[in-house]
C-alpha cells in the first residue's frame, strides 16, 4: 500500500487502499474461476442417491456386504469364475479409498450392488455390478448403470466396464446401452476365459 507525506494511506474513490500495480478485474476473473472450479461436484461423491426406481447408499453395511456376496458366489459369472463368498464378501469391505461400493435397495429391501473405481484410465471403471435375482430384468441395472455414466461425466470423457468373455448376458447389455469393444485381456481372473474390456465414450 502506498502512503501519503503524511503517513495515511492513499485510498481510491470508493474509499478502498489502492496501489498503482493493482488490477482488479483480473483479479475478480481469477477468484471467480478458482471459485467455479472448487464448486465443481467430484463424481461419486454424493453418499446418498434417489433415483426414479431405487435408491443408493455408499454407507454398505457388513450385513449387506455378507448377503450381496453369498448372492453372488451363487450367480452368473462369479460362480463359473469360482469366487467364494468369503473372497467376495472381503472385497466389499476392505479398505480402498479409490472404490465407491453402493447398495442399491428398492422400497427399502436391498437389490444389489454397484462398485466403481474412480480414478482408472481417463475415466471411471464399473468393478462391479450385481442384483439378486428377484430384480433383475426390471430395469434397475438400466437406471443404476446411467446414473454412473452421469457421475462420469462430471469429470471424465470415458466410461469403462468389463464382462467374461462366455457372459454373452453382460455383453450384450452393455453393448446395448452404447459400450463398445475395447478387446479381451487373456487370463485376468482365471486361465480358462478372457475378459473382455469395454469403453463408452462420454465426450
Amino acid at each position: 500500500m502506498n502512503n501519503d507525506r503524511t503517513g495515511k494511506m492513499r485510498t481510491n474513490d470508493d474509499g478502498h487502499g489502492c496501489h498503482p500495480n493493482n488490477n482488479y478485474p483480473l483479479k475478480s476473473i481469477i477468484v471467480s474461476e478458482l471459485m467455479t472450479i472448487n464448486a465443481q461436484r467430484k463424481a461419486f461423491s454424493n453418499a446418498m442417491e434417489n433415483l426414479a426406481g431405487c435408491q443408493l447408499s455408499s454407507s454398505l453395511t457388513n450385513e449387506q456386504a455378507l448377503a450381496v456376496a453369498q448372492m453372488l458366489s451363487i450367480s452368473e459369472p462369479w460362480m463359473t469364475l469360482k469366487f467364494s463368498a468369503t473372497a467376495l464378501a472381503n472385497y466389499l469391505t476392505r479398505d480402498d479409498a479409490a472404490l465407491r461400493r453402493y447398495a442399491v435397495s428398492v422400497d427399502g429391501n436391498l437389490a444389489g450392488i454397484i462398485c466403481v473405481r474412480n480414478p482408472w484410465l481417463r475415466g471411471p471403471y464399473i468393478e462391479l455390478l450385481g442384483f439378486f435375482p428377484d430384480y433383475r430384468g426390471k430395469g434397475i441395472g438400466k437406471q443404476v448403470l446411467a446414473w454412473a455414466e452421469a457421475e462420469a461425466r462430471c469429470e471424465a470423457k470415458n466410461l469403462w466396464v468389463a464382462a467374461s468373455s462366455f457372459n454373452h448376458q453382460a455383453l450384450n447389455f452393455y453393448q446395448r446401452l452404447g459400450f463398445c469393444p475395447i478387446g479381451p485381456i487373456q487370463g485376468l481372473v482365471t486361465p480358462e476365459y478372457d475378459e473382455i474390456l469395454l469403453r463408452k465414450c462420454l465426450s
